[in-house]
């Protein structure tokens, strides 16, 4: 049975891309003006270097490179100290767990600590197969890209967090994306099967190609990245 709560959604809707208005596009020349912030810095470092790590798929570390090139120089970075919804509910959980969960995360455990409170959280647009409370139990925010700390339209990094047994809306996505999970889950892409994978897992979803993410007894925490268009 498919259950839809709230406003409908187009065909074929990407439900990770759910802006609510243009983005505050910046000029091309104004790339690598401004310096990034030490904790941004570093998060993107060590989630990247994952990504790039021998054990990831092809694909996906091809993409996160992609990402990765472009992330050395800076977008326009969003002054601080306005006033932004608080972090959701939970994500204190998943941030503890990733941080017993070996020393690399802990590090990157505490560089996103100190990051939560300053992303835009949005709550995420219902859709096929989402679990009924959705509406209430998913959050995500960008990292860099269109509305996030570091503006600029050439890339997103965006994060997902989603409560306990809650499922993601199956949707199909616009551009090739790389994901690395930061707490454990459960994936389909496509028309495979559903498979289970632990914190530190890297994969990458093709562009037209559907998607769904869940997660059981523990919130679930990960991070993508695409190309967003060529500049």
């Amino acid at each position: 049975m498919v259950r839809v709560v709230g406003r409908p959604i187009k065909p074929g809707a990407d439900l990770l891309l759910n802006d609510d208005e243009k983005p505050a596009y910046i000029r091309l020349h104004d790339i690598g003006r401004e310096r990034r912030s030490r904790p941004l810095q570093e998060f993107l470092n060590d989630v990247g270097g994952l990504m790039l790590s021998a054990e990831a798929p092809a694909v996906a570390s091809f993409v996160a490179g992609k990402v990765l090139q472009r992330l050395l120089k800076t977008g326009k970075v969003r002054p601080e100290g306005g006033p932004l919804p608080g972090a959701p509910e939970g994500l204190d959980d998943a941030i503890g767990h990733l941080a017993k969960s070996g020393r690399k995360y802990e590090a990157i455990a505490g560089q996103f600590q100190s990051l939560a409170d300053k992303l835009l959280w949005r709550r995420g647009r219902s859709g096929p197969f989402a679990s009924l409370n959705f509406g209430n139990t998913h959050s995500h925010a960008v990292l860099v890209g269109p509305g996030g700390m570091e503006e600029r339209a050439d890339l997103r990094v965006g994060v997902i967090y989603m409560d306990r047994y809650t499922r993601f809306p199956d949707h199909v996505q616009t551009q090739p994306r790389a994901f690395i999970l930061l707490s454990p889950g459960e994936i389909c892409l496509g028309n495979s099967q559903w498979f289970s994978a632990g914190i530190g897992t890297v994969f990458a979803n093709d562009a037209g190609q559907s998607f769904a993410i869940r997660c059981t007894a523990r919130p679930l925490l990960a991070v993508w990245c695409q190309v967003e268009r060529e500049m």
